[in-house]
Protein backbone atom coordinates (compact mmCIF):
# COMPACT_ATOMS: atom_id res chain seq x y z
CA UNK A 1 0.00 0.00 0.00
CA UNK A 2 2.58 2.17 1.16
CA UNK A 3 4.45 1.57 -2.30
CA UNK A 4 1.50 2.28 -4.37
CA UNK A 5 0.89 5.54 -2.65
CA UNK A 6 4.90 6.52 -3.68
CA UNK A 7 4.37 5.32 -6.56
CA UNK A 8 1.41 7.56 -7.13
CA UNK A 9 3.13 10.75 -5.69
CA UNK A 10 6.62 9.81 -7.69
CA UNK A 11 4.06 10.20 -11.41
CA UNK A 12 2.66 13.07 -10.04
CA UNK A 13 5.55 14.85 -9.09
CA UNK A 14 6.80 14.11 -12.62
CA UNK A 15 4.37 15.14 -14.33
CA UNK A 16 3.47 18.45 -12.64
CA UNK A 17 7.11 19.06 -13.34
CA UNK A 18 6.52 17.80 -16.90
CA UNK A 19 4.02 20.49 -16.97
CA UNK A 20 5.85 23.22 -15.30
CA UNK A 21 8.83 22.63 -17.74
CA UNK A 22 6.38 22.61 -20.96
CA UNK A 23 4.22 26.15 -19.64
CA UNK A 24 6.68 28.64 -21.74
CA UNK A 25 6.59 26.70 -24.82
CA UNK A 26 2.65 26.83 -24.70
CA UNK A 27 2.79 29.85 -24.10
CA UNK A 28 4.40 30.62 -27.15
CA UNK A 29 2.42 28.62 -28.89
CA UNK A 30 -0.54 30.71 -27.52
CA UNK A 31 1.16 33.89 -28.33
CA UNK A 32 1.86 33.13 -31.88
CA UNK A 33 -2.20 32.92 -32.63
CA UNK A 34 -3.06 35.58 -30.57
CA UNK A 35 -3.84 39.04 -31.75
CA UNK A 36 -1.76 42.31 -31.54
CA UNK A 37 -4.38 44.03 -29.24
CA UNK A 38 -5.29 41.18 -27.31
CA UNK A 39 -2.00 40.65 -26.13
CA UNK A 40 -1.19 44.04 -25.83
CA UNK A 41 -4.04 43.92 -23.03
CA UNK A 42 -3.10 41.04 -21.45
CA UNK A 43 0.85 41.85 -21.10
CA UNK A 44 0.07 45.68 -20.25
CA UNK A 45 2.22 44.93 -17.10
CA UNK A 46 5.65 44.33 -18.93
CA UNK A 47 5.11 47.44 -21.59
CA UNK A 48 4.25 49.70 -18.84
CA UNK A 49 6.52 48.32 -16.32
CA UNK A 50 3.89 48.43 -13.72
CA UNK A 51 0.27 46.83 -13.19
CA UNK A 52 -0.69 42.64 -13.97
CA UNK A 53 0.31 41.24 -16.23
CA UNK A 54 -1.83 38.03 -17.44
CA UNK A 55 -1.64 35.44 -20.11
CA UNK A 56 -4.39 33.31 -21.73
CA UNK A 57 -4.96 29.54 -22.29
CA UNK A 58 -6.96 29.87 -25.55
CA UNK A 59 -7.08 33.51 -27.39
CA UNK A 60 -10.31 34.91 -27.52
CA UNK A 61 -10.04 35.42 -31.21
CA UNK A 62 -7.06 33.27 -32.72
CA UNK A 63 -5.38 34.75 -35.98
CA UNK A 64 -2.60 34.03 -37.95
CA UNK A 65 -1.20 37.33 -39.27
CA UNK A 66 1.86 37.08 -36.88
CA UNK A 67 3.01 34.01 -39.70
CA UNK A 68 2.13 36.09 -42.50
CA UNK A 69 3.39 39.48 -41.06
CA UNK A 70 6.69 37.09 -40.44
CA UNK A 71 7.21 35.08 -43.87
CA UNK A 72 6.08 37.78 -46.26
CA UNK A 73 6.82 41.13 -44.53
CA UNK A 74 10.03 40.36 -43.04
CA UNK A 75 12.68 39.85 -45.26
CA UNK A 76 15.19 40.27 -42.80
CA UNK A 77 13.60 37.17 -40.99
CA UNK A 78 15.57 34.99 -43.44
CA UNK A 79 18.44 36.59 -43.18
CA UNK A 80 19.39 36.04 -39.76
CA UNK A 81 17.56 32.58 -40.42
CA UNK A 82 20.33 31.36 -42.81
CA UNK A 83 22.74 33.52 -41.06
CA UNK A 84 21.88 31.05 -37.87
CA UNK A 85 22.05 27.59 -40.14
CA UNK A 86 25.45 28.67 -41.79
CA UNK A 87 27.02 29.48 -38.26
CA UNK A 88 25.27 26.42 -36.72
CA UNK A 89 26.82 24.03 -39.53
CA UNK A 90 29.95 25.56 -40.21
CA UNK A 91 30.94 24.97 -36.36
CA UNK A 92 29.33 21.72 -35.98
CA UNK A 93 31.57 20.31 -38.83
CA UNK A 94 35.08 21.79 -37.79
CA UNK A 95 34.08 20.39 -34.41
CA UNK A 96 33.61 16.95 -35.79
CA UNK A 97 36.62 17.53 -38.41
CA UNK A 98 38.90 18.50 -35.36
CA UNK A 99 37.64 16.64 -32.44
CA UNK A 100 37.21 13.25 -34.16
CA UNK A 101 41.10 13.06 -34.95
CA UNK A 102 41.88 14.38 -31.72
CA UNK A 103 39.62 11.91 -29.79
CA UNK A 104 40.66 9.05 -31.10
CA UNK A 105 44.59 10.05 -30.53
CA UNK A 106 43.85 10.44 -27.07
CA UNK A 107 42.18 6.92 -26.49
CA UNK A 108 45.16 5.39 -29.09
CA UNK A 109 48.20 7.62 -26.73
CA UNK A 110 48.36 6.48 -23.47
CA UNK A 111 50.86 8.55 -21.32
CA UNK A 112 52.11 11.14 -18.62
CA UNK A 113 51.98 13.75 -21.55
CA UNK A 114 48.66 12.40 -22.74
CA UNK A 115 47.04 12.32 -19.72
CA UNK A 116 48.47 15.85 -19.20
CA UNK A 117 46.73 16.99 -22.18
CA UNK A 118 43.69 15.42 -21.80
CA UNK A 119 43.34 16.90 -18.26
CA UNK A 120 43.92 20.47 -19.86
CA UNK A 121 41.17 19.50 -22.14
CA UNK A 122 38.68 19.08 -19.72
CA UNK A 123 39.83 22.48 -17.67
CA UNK A 124 39.39 24.16 -20.84
CA UNK A 125 35.81 22.53 -21.03
CA UNK A 126 35.06 23.83 -17.83
CA UNK A 127 35.69 27.71 -18.63
CA UNK A 128 32.95 29.83 -19.53
CA UNK A 129 32.97 32.01 -22.03
CA UNK A 130 33.29 34.89 -20.20
CA UNK A 131 36.31 33.78 -19.19
CA UNK A 132 38.17 33.50 -22.60
CA UNK A 133 36.38 36.61 -23.99
CA UNK A 134 39.11 39.01 -23.61
CA UNK A 135 41.51 36.37 -25.27
CA UNK A 136 39.08 36.00 -28.39
CA UNK A 137 38.60 39.39 -28.78
CA UNK A 138 41.98 40.32 -29.14
CA UNK A 139 43.04 37.20 -30.89
CA UNK A 140 39.80 38.34 -33.78
CA UNK A 141 40.84 41.59 -33.65
CA UNK A 142 44.68 40.56 -33.97
CA UNK A 143 43.65 39.20 -37.38
CA UNK A 144 40.86 41.51 -38.66
CA UNK A 145 37.99 39.24 -38.50
CA UNK A 146 35.90 41.25 -36.22
CA UNK A 147 32.44 41.49 -37.46
CA UNK A 148 32.89 38.88 -39.92
CA UNK A 149 30.83 35.25 -39.22
CA UNK A 150 34.72 33.97 -38.88
CA UNK A 151 35.35 35.02 -35.45
CA UNK A 152 32.48 33.14 -33.91
CA UNK A 153 32.91 29.97 -36.15
CA UNK A 154 36.89 30.11 -35.68
CA UNK A 155 37.24 29.75 -31.97
CA UNK A 156 34.15 27.59 -31.77
CA UNK A 157 35.47 24.81 -33.96
CA UNK A 158 38.28 24.19 -31.64
CA UNK A 159 36.23 23.48 -28.77
CA UNK A 160 37.13 21.01 -26.06
CA UNK A 161 33.33 19.32 -25.16
CA UNK A 162 33.19 17.17 -28.49
CA UNK A 163 36.56 15.90 -27.64
CA UNK A 164 35.64 14.61 -24.53
CA UNK A 165 32.45 12.79 -25.53
CA UNK A 166 34.17 11.44 -28.62
CA UNK A 167 36.71 10.19 -26.31
CA UNK A 168 34.89 8.59 -24.35
CA UNK A 169 33.39 6.51 -27.45
CA UNK A 170 36.47 5.42 -28.33
CA UNK A 171 37.33 4.44 -24.50
CA UNK A 172 34.71 2.22 -24.84
CA UNK A 173 35.86 -0.41 -27.72
CA UNK A 174 37.41 -3.22 -26.68
CA UNK A 175 41.01 -3.82 -26.92
CA UNK A 176 40.82 -7.11 -28.54
CA UNK A 177 39.44 -5.49 -31.62
CA UNK A 178 42.29 -3.58 -32.40
CA UNK A 179 44.55 -6.49 -31.51
CA UNK A 180 42.35 -8.52 -34.48
CA UNK A 181 43.26 -5.61 -36.83
CA UNK A 182 46.63 -5.50 -36.42
CA UNK A 183 47.08 -8.84 -36.34
CA UNK A 184 45.26 -8.33 -40.23
CA UNK A 185 47.54 -6.03 -41.26
CA UNK A 186 45.52 -3.49 -40.64
CA UNK A 187 47.24 -0.15 -39.77
CA UNK A 188 46.53 2.91 -37.45
CA UNK A 189 44.67 4.25 -40.08
CA UNK A 190 42.42 1.14 -41.24
CA UNK A 191 42.02 0.97 -37.19
CA UNK A 192 40.55 4.31 -37.01
CA UNK A 193 38.44 4.07 -40.29
CA UNK A 194 37.13 0.59 -40.16
CA UNK A 195 36.75 0.34 -36.40
CA UNK A 196 37.36 3.45 -34.26
CA UNK A 197 34.75 5.79 -36.04
CA UNK A 198 31.94 3.09 -37.07
CA UNK A 199 31.69 2.14 -33.68
CA UNK A 200 32.51 5.49 -31.96
CA UNK A 201 29.43 6.99 -33.97
CA UNK A 202 26.97 7.06 -31.76
CA UNK A 203 29.20 9.49 -29.61
CA UNK A 204 30.37 11.80 -32.50
CA UNK A 205 26.24 11.98 -33.26
CA UNK A 206 25.60 12.86 -29.93
CA UNK A 207 28.12 15.67 -29.54
CA UNK A 208 26.98 17.06 -33.40
CA UNK A 209 23.34 17.15 -31.69
CA UNK A 210 24.81 18.89 -28.34
CA UNK A 211 26.83 21.32 -30.16
CA UNK A 212 24.54 22.38 -33.11
CA UNK A 213 21.82 22.96 -29.79
CA UNK A 214 24.54 25.27 -28.44
CA UNK A 215 25.45 27.04 -31.03
CA UNK A 216 21.93 27.56 -32.50
CA UNK A 217 21.17 29.54 -28.96
CA UNK A 218 24.17 31.02 -28.72
CA UNK A 219 24.11 34.74 -27.54
CA UNK A 220 27.53 36.24 -25.82
CA UNK A 221 29.07 35.49 -28.85
CA UNK A 222 27.62 37.70 -31.82
CA UNK A 223 27.35 39.92 -29.49
CA UNK A 224 30.17 40.58 -28.61
CA UNK A 225 31.69 39.85 -32.21
CA UNK A 226 28.96 41.28 -34.82
CA UNK A 227 28.40 44.23 -35.07
CA UNK A 228 26.55 44.56 -38.25
CA UNK A 229 22.54 43.66 -37.91
CA UNK A 230 22.67 41.65 -41.61
CA UNK A 231 24.96 39.13 -39.99
CA UNK A 232 23.15 38.46 -37.06
CA UNK A 233 21.83 35.57 -35.50
CA UNK A 234 18.29 34.42 -34.89
CA UNK A 235 18.89 34.43 -31.08
CA UNK A 236 20.29 38.24 -31.84
CA UNK A 237 17.65 39.45 -33.58
CA UNK A 238 14.94 38.35 -31.62
CA UNK A 239 15.28 40.85 -28.89
CA UNK A 240 15.64 43.98 -31.06
CA UNK A 241 12.17 43.70 -32.19
CA UNK A 242 9.94 46.15 -30.18
CA UNK A 243 6.80 45.83 -28.23
CA UNK A 244 4.73 47.01 -31.22
CA UNK A 245 5.34 43.81 -33.18
CA UNK A 246 4.15 41.88 -29.91
CA UNK A 247 2.54 38.55 -32.12
CA UNK A 248 5.77 38.89 -34.48
CA UNK A 249 7.79 38.81 -31.22
CA UNK A 250 5.71 35.05 -30.64
CA UNK A 251 6.01 34.39 -34.15
CA UNK A 252 9.85 34.70 -34.26
CA UNK A 253 10.50 32.22 -31.09
CA UNK A 254 8.23 29.64 -32.29
CA UNK A 255 10.93 29.99 -35.11
CA UNK A 256 13.42 29.44 -33.39
CA UNK A 257 12.60 27.03 -30.86
CA UNK A 258 10.96 24.90 -33.94
CA UNK A 259 14.32 23.80 -35.55
CA UNK A 260 16.03 22.55 -32.35
CA UNK A 261 13.01 20.49 -31.19
CA UNK A 262 12.77 19.02 -34.57
CA UNK A 263 16.52 18.07 -34.28
CA UNK A 264 16.18 16.71 -30.49
CA UNK A 265 12.99 14.58 -31.91
CA UNK A 266 14.94 12.99 -35.27
CA UNK A 267 18.11 12.62 -33.04
CA UNK A 268 16.91 11.10 -29.04
CA UNK A 269 17.99 7.59 -30.15
CA UNK A 270 21.52 9.14 -31.01
CA UNK A 271 21.40 11.00 -27.80
CA UNK A 272 20.53 7.65 -25.74
CA UNK A 273 23.28 5.71 -27.91
CA UNK A 274 25.77 8.28 -27.74
CA UNK A 275 25.28 9.74 -24.11
CA UNK A 276 23.30 6.57 -22.30
CA UNK A 277 25.55 4.24 -23.24
CA UNK A 278 29.22 5.80 -22.02
CA UNK A 279 26.85 6.07 -18.46
CA UNK A 280 26.76 2.54 -18.67
CA UNK A 281 30.25 2.04 -19.77
CA UNK A 282 31.35 4.15 -16.70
Amino acid sequence: MNRSILKIVSVLITLAACVISCAPVFLILTGAITGKYELMEVLSGIWNEQGRTDFMLVPSFPTLWGFVELFLDKPEFYIVFWNSVKLTAAIVLGQIFFAVPAAWGFSRWHGAVSSLLYDLYVILMLLPFQVTMLSDYMVADYFAILDTHAAIILPAMYATFPVIIIYRSFQGIPEELYEACSLDNGGSWNMFWRIGVPLALPGIKAAALLSAIEYWNMIEQPLLFLKTPSLWPLSIYLPAVDSEHVPYIFVCSLMVLAPMVLLLFCGKDELRNGIGTLALKE
